[in-house]
């Protein structure tokens, strides 16, 4: 039994639980069944993720507190992945009860935090913690790449630089060129869930004028799965979400191999 599954919240009941460690098929999820972690403002991942589930596989959701924090600079993007730190592992007992299969990151962020040592770090706290494996944006999106051969790559994202550098250090150390970064800025994570075509569409197209074998769009409130399927018709080279890059190694970690369209090539020939 993980060491979520036998937390106690309060001492007077200590005595009183009795952990059930016997497994049932569930009735939804008999393929599988996704626990995701999302920050508390996030309004995208969920139903992105929902929209992306084959028959027989589900998404347990659990948000960890994190406020909608007004973003101004840096610092209050730091302020932003202190709450995460400090909250995660909270969420993350909650959903070891429903017996998940698989534990997803729904928040790309904290994942290039550290570059290469945090994220690795990361991973081992989440799977030590929830008893199963589990799966975070930069190990997606380096997954995405290889599918593709990709090494010259562009980030398209809604950050600050003190998150878009540790992506940039992610990727250097694991080997890639970045060649481009567009950040948004965004105003709070709330305002990441309200960016819309007429914004993504233009800083995609900028990004491809730097000849990059491959684009991902990181941050996982951005709402991009579907225009990252149209923009690879339009500019001929793979485009990525990050939600769609955690989603299909998830599942094909778990050797879940179905193929189907609407959320680009990843889903369609990988």
């Amino acid at each position: 039994m993980s060491t979520a599954a036998q937390r106690v919240e309060d001492p007077d009941l200590a005595g009183r639980i009795h952990f059930d460690d016997e497994t049932f098929p569930d009735a939804m999820g008999w393929r599988a069944k996704f626990g995701v972690l999302t920050p508390a403002p996030n309004t995208i991942v969920e139903s992105e993720f929902h929209e992306m589930a084959p028959k027989g596989v589900i998404n347990v959701v659990n948000r960890y507190y994190v406020p909608n924090q007004k973003v101004r600079s840096d610092d209050d993007w730091r302020l932003i992945m202190a709450h995460t730190r400090r909250n995660v592992a909270d969420a993350v007992d909650a959903l070891v009860q429903a017996q998940i299969d698989h534990l997803i990151m729904g928040m790309s962020s904290e994942s290039f935090m550290g570059g290469v040592e945090g994220s690795l770090a990361l991973r081992r706290e989440l799977s030590a913690r929830a008893g199963c494996e589990v799966t975070v944006g930069a190990e997606a999106a380096e997954r995405a790449f290889e599918a593709v051969g990709a090494r010259r790559i562009a980030l398209l994202t809604p950050y600050y630089p003190v998150i878009d550098q540790n992506a940039v250090r992610y990727f250097t150390e694991r080997g890639y060129e970045v060649v481009a970064v567009e950040g948004l800025k965004c105003k709070s994570i709330i305002h990441v869930g309200s960016q819309r075509a007429d914004t993504l569409i233009p800083a995609v197209r900028k990004l491809a004028e730097a000849r990059p074998d491959a684009i991902i769009q990181l941050g996982t409130n951005l709402r991009f799965a579907r225009i990252a399927d149209e923009a690879e018709r339009w500019l001929g080279l793979p485009v990525f979400s990050v939600g769609t890059a955690i989603y299909w190694t998830a599942l094909r970690k778990l050797g879940i191999t179905d193929r189907f369209s609407g959320f680009g090539s990843l889903f369609e020939q990988h």
